[in-house]
């Protein structure tokens, strides 16, 4: 495994969780229901650390992101599903719609764009 197949997300876990918060993600348990549609139970919790952070007013403005979005920083090891939009967490206390995701080059860490919900 090369340090940008994801060889470095254990390292950078090893080394920066202890600073970061305790968190919640959350994903979507559904189940067909057999007619075409999808019978939905509680979802599946993960523990995640990460943190929040703000956008620029830059890249803000460059990539339409309201004000009322934040960033939200989370380490991939140990997580044993890839997050998709519209799942949800909480992190610094509060809980958060999964808006938008990317992935830095080492796979180390997610960047979500969140928006506050509750």
């Amino acid at each position: 495994m090369g340090l940008l197949d994801g060889g470095l997300a254990e390292v950078f876990s090893s080394v920066f969780s202890q600073f970061l918060l305790d968190g919640t993600l959350y994903v979507p348990n559904r189940v067909p229901d057999g007619k075409g549609g999808f019978i939905t139970g509680e979802p599946t919790p993960y523990a995640i650390k990460g943190m929040v952070d703000s956008y620029s007013a830059v890249t803000m403005l460059a990539a339409q992101i309201p004000a009322t979005d934040s960033k939200l920083l989370v380490l991939q090891n140990g997580v044993d599903v890839v997050p998709k939009p519209g799942y949800e967490l909480t992190l610094g206390g509060f809980r958060w719609k999964i808006v938008a995701i990317s992935q830095d080059p080492a796979q180390a860490a997610w960047t979500f764009q969140g928006r506050k919900i509750g």
